[in-house]
């Protein structure tokens, strides 16, 4: 998954889409196909190349499935994510479908094995992806990643999602039939309004069917900017048939803890 803040924060100390498309015509989806599959026991393991950090390293994401987490007072769908950073360790996510779009909370921890948000709250990106992706779609949303803590910076970003014409070759192998989001962030307030900085990134995405998220690079300013960060699949471990029969989508928040939660 595409790591967005982690970009920023490298950036505020820096010193501050053209892809070929085939027709609609020519491109035929497969209308079962999940573009973003969050299947328990579903693990990608991608590789990250990060000019910003000046670092390389790996992150793995395995779906955990649905759970409540009474911290919060939510349903979602948990995904822990590892980085084999020093101070990183294992993070949980959840996702949350909302009015036809994931809503994605990171910035949480676990606290003797219960998933805690921080004293300043909790990051959370609304309308992060369409719940059934598909080409040609628009939106807006914006992300706070430190939540509402006074100082923090905001990322307000609009997403167009397309074709993909060739195959996206990364270290997992060869996918067909993806579909690019190519997506410009602004990032304002806090320590970039301090600073008199005015910092622009577009991410590219490439998802492919039933696998999801195959590779990112972000660039500073356009896409013809300098490459900043680049995120590519290394391996993916599908659900196993029968997680993939029971499971359920992420459900909507809930406002007091449901009476079932298995």
């Amino acid at each position: 998954m595409a790591k967005r803040v982690a970009i920023a924060v490298a950036l505020i100390t820096a010193a501050m889409s053209v892809s070929a498309c085939k027709s609609e015509a020519d491109w035929k989806m497969d209308p079962s196909a999940n573009f973003f599959p969050l299947m328990p026991n579903t693990v990608w393991t991608y590789k990250v190349a990060s000019k910003s950090q000046r670092a390389n390293y790996v992150v793995t994401d395995r779906v955990i499935g649905s759970e409540y987490v009474p911290a919060l007072k939510i349903t979602g769908l948990v995904v822990e994510e590892f980085y084999n950073l020093d101070r990183a360790g294992l993070r949980p996510i959840i996702y949350l479908d909302t009015d036809g779009y994931l809503t994605r909370l990171s910035g949480l921890d676990y606290v003797q094995h219960q998933i805690k948000a921080p004293a300043w709250g909790r990051s959370e990106e609304q309308r992060f992806l369409p719940a059934h992706l598909a080409p040609n779609l628009a939106w807006q949303n914006t992300l706070f990643p430190y939540g509402k803590l006074p100082g923090s910076f905001d990322i307000t970003q609009s997403h167009k999602s397309f074709i993909e014409a060739g195959d996206v070759v990364v270290p997992a192998g060869h996918f067909k039939g993806c579909i690019r989001i190519e997506t410009y962030a602004h990032y304002e307030g806090g320590a970039y309004a301090e600073k008199h900085q005015n910092l622009s990134l577009t991410y590219e995405d490439w998802y492919a069917p039933n696998v999801g998220l195959v590779r990112t690079v972000a660039y500073q300013g356009g896409a013809n900017g300098p490459e900043m960060e680049r995120v590519e699949l290394m391996r993916f471990e599908s659900a196993p048939k029968s997680a993939s029969a029971e499971s359920q989508p992420p459900a909507a928040p809930q406002t007091a803890q449901p009476s079932s939660h298995s």
